[in-house]
């Protein structure tokens, strides 16, 4: 097989996995707190990261896994317990087999013994380790994420940021892991919270349409770059058997 061959191939896989990344991004607009995924061509990103230029790159290779950070808009719910994250920070919640990550997703809800749950049912841990306890679901948070629980008793909410966010995994449904053990947060000092709103998808679907078209014209000039080689190829041979 010539490796013209090889490199339409490799093009042509390339922009299926773009498209992936595209369409979980398109099928995610509506989901509070989520980060737009983005891919690199691997040229390219070693050149970014080595700082030398990289020649001479027949085959095509695509890195997938990189997260766009960048701030959503907010939208106004007036639910007490939905909370807007603006600038730095995340929330740490804990699953049932004691499993933490960290998302931007502030649509929580008080259950029944007044824990502070996410949408799908994980605790939000504050700064001390454990669950957050709130008496009722109306209490008031102000931008620093002080929760007033009455009797000037007050719950600190915090949030959580890493110096190098590209070290963050996506584990879906909103949800990020360290990479490594290495990788520890810290708390924000100076939070700003927004009650009663929550951080919409970073996700421009104008443009993650143009990329899909885009991306779609790039497939099928590959796999007629293929099916080119693959006629010469079968010529060739038809050619040497007249020989």
């Amino acid at each position: 097989m010539s490796s013209g061959l090889y490199s339409a191939m490799s093009g042509a896989m390339a922009r299926m996995k773009l498209m992936d990344t595209i369409s979980d991004n398109l099928s995610n607009v509506k989901t509070v707190g989520f980060k737009r995924g983005q891919d690199a061509f691997a040229g390219i990103l070693e050149q970014a990261q080595t700082g030398r230029e990289i020649k001479g790159i027949n085959f095509t290779e695509i890195k997938q896994g990189f997260t766009d950070f960048d701030q959503g808009m907010f939208n106004r719910t007036g639910v007490s317990t939905h909370l807007g994250i603006e600038g730095e920070g995340f929330f740490k919640v804990r699953d049932d087999n004691g499993n933490e990550f960290y998302t931007r997703q502030g649509n929580f809800h008080v259950d029944r013994v007044g824990n502070l749950k996410t949408a799908s049912g994980m605790d939000v841990i504050g700064d001390d380790r454990r669950p957050i306890l709130l008496p009722r679901s109306n209490v008031e948070i102000d931008e620093r994420g002080m929760a007033n629980l009455g009797n000037g008793e007050l719950k600190k909410i915090p949030l959580f940021q890493f110096e190098d966010k590209s070290q963050l995994a996506r584990r879906g449904n909103g949800l990020f892991i360290p990479v490594s053990e290495d990788v520890t947060p810290k708390i924000v000092e100076e939070p700003r919270i927004y009650q009663g709103q929550l951080e919409e998808a970073n996700v421009n679907m104008m443009i993650e349409m143009a990329r899909m078209m885009e991306a779609n014209r790039a497939f099928e000039a590959c796999q007629r770059m293929m099916k080119t080689f693959d006629d010469l190829s079968s010529k060739a041979n038809d050619i040497g058997l007249v020989g």
